[in-house]
């Protein structure tokens, strides 16, 4: 059960290939950049001119080989690609200053209290892997949100979670943080659990506190340059899909010869398109329109590095839970799991930009509809069971008492606890809808999950000390 995804030609993804490195030769990068990371950009042989970094032939052409090489070294890259298994898991995500209230279902400011809630939640519910916090707390000071988030959810849930760090001043915070709950500051090192992303600002810069982030992330922790961008069609980059893979990959060029020169490694085309919704006058991280802009920049990376490029962002531009909400959430699950995904977000609306712990249980219970799909069907004489239906047969319709069908219900029925399958007498009896039984759920968790932090009270209160060093340091900072 799997989609293949090929929107362009071989001709037309050289065609945009040809396009992106003529650019990459013309346009600098803009860095406001450190000594630490310039020096390494003039020895490989780049050409520096104040924030300016210039490509020269040579550089180009030294990236292009070492990239055309490692394809080589990986032949399997253009194989078929492989079936990605049965399985699948489930990710919270999202980086929100908005909660879409339990009660009321309107939008409000998210607060230290909803993050707490969240980390209990996320682990009652068994949701193993968080690939961001979901919530910003606004009651935080801004200039130490980061790692103020970062610190409560390892004080509030069962495992530390990823929290991107976007003050350079934060980062020796959340080193020490995780040294406490490590044991010692050795045992913290490249697999830290917060991400220290190098972003550009499409197009073509780097801003020096995002220099400074993962300079100090490599110093520090040893960790290479992980380049990324996301950048917006019809505002930072052409509206055309064309025209933005075209730029986007001549930006991915030209950060490749930075980790390269930095790390000697290559790193793909990261780039995730959105889009500028003119209707809306806002970006748009979610629609078939982001779906595609995304799909061709994989096909890009494809084209340069090998691999097999799949569909991938159906997220819901929804902002509150309800019918828009579920029609986004379960088409675009079912489309990503058709096209290969085995991981599915799930908690958040508007993208990332609000969270709900009613969405939560709504997307948990789409997932795991859609883990029932992917189930190996399990052929043996035991679940065939031939002696039980010549048994079963003669006695007419009577399976529903069997060993057989005690034995098996709940491995082979999906039962939902949010969906509704009563006939419609009974259903008229006690009328209710999924969301209506989401949200009493939701009530029951808030009120009864507890924390499964393992952290020790000497642990606990040294992160508390860091926290109110954070804020020390930065004052008031100003709440978001």
């Amino acid at each position: 059960m799997r989609l293949e995804v090929e929107l362009l030609s071989p001709a037309e993804r050289q065609r945009i290939a040809d396009a992106a490195v003529r650019l990459w030769g013309e346009l600098p990068l803009r860095i406001q950049g450190i000594e630490e990371l310039l020096d390494p950009l003039r020895d490989f042989g780049c050409r520096i001119d104040g924030e300016r970094v210039y490509f020269p032939r040579p550089v180009r052409d030294r990236v292009l080989e070492r990239i055309a090489a490692e394809r080589m070294d990986q032949p399997e890259a253009d194989g078929p690609p492989p079936w990605p298994g049965s399985d699948l898991e489930m990710f919270t995500h999202g980086q929100a200053l908005l909660a879409c209230d339990l009660e009321s279902n309107q939008l409000r400011p998210a607060t230290c209290a909803d993050l707490e809630e969240w980390c209990r939640v996320v682990d009652a519910v068994g949701v193993a892997t968080r690939s961001h916090p979901t919530f910003i707390a606004t009651d935080f000071p801004s200039a130490c949100s980061d790692f103020l988030t970062f610190a409560t959810i390892l004080l509030n849930s069962r495992a530390p979670a990823r929290v991107s760090v976007y003050s350079a001043e934060m980062l020796p915070y959340f080193i020490e943080a995780l040294a406490v709950v490590r044991g010692s500051r050795e045992a913290v090192g490249p697999d830290a659990e917060f991400a220290t992303v190098l972003w550009v600002n499409s197009p073509f810069m780097i801003t020096r506190e995002n220099v400074e982030i993962a300079m100090g992330a490599r110093r520090l922790l040893g960790r290479p340059l992980t380049p990324s961008t996301m950048p917006v069609a019809g505002a930072a980059a052409p509206v055309t899909i064309a025209g933005q893979a075209a730029q986007t990959t001549a930006e991915a060029l030209a950060l490749n010869a930075l980790t390269l020169a930095v790390d000697d490694r290559t790193c793909g085309i990261m780039h995730n398109p959105l889009v500028m919704d003119m209707r809306a006058a806002s970006h748009r991280q979610s629609g078939p329109d982001v779906v595609l802009h995304r799909a061709v920049a994989h096909e890009m990376h494809r084209h340069f590095f090998g691999g097999h490029a799949r569909l991938f962002g159906f997220n819901a531009g929804a902002q509150v839970v309800g019918p828009q909400a579920l029609f986004e959430k379960g088409l675009g699950m079912a489309l990503d799991v058709l096209a290969g995904a085995r991981s599915v977000g799930i908690g958040c609306l508007a993208a990332s930009d609000v969270g709900s712990v009613v969405q939560l249980l709504l997307d948990y219970e789409m997932a795991l509809a859609l883990r029932h799909l992917l189930r190996e069907v399990i052929v043996d004489e035991e679940r065939i069971g031939e002696a039980v239906i010549a048994r079963g047969v003669p006695e007419g319709a009577r399976f529903l008492e069997s060993a057989h069908t005690a034995r098996f219900y709940r491995e082979e029925l999906w039962l939902p606890m949010f969906l509704d399958f009563r006939n419609p007498l009974g259903w008229q009896r006690d009328p209710s809808d999924l969301i209506d039984r989401a949200r009493a759920r939701a009530r029951e968790l808030v009120l009864e999950a507890e924390s499964q932090c393992p952290l020790t009270g000497e642990q606990r209160g040294a992160l508390r000390s860091l926290m109110q060093e954070a804020r020390d340091r930065v004052g008031d900072g100003g709440a978001r």
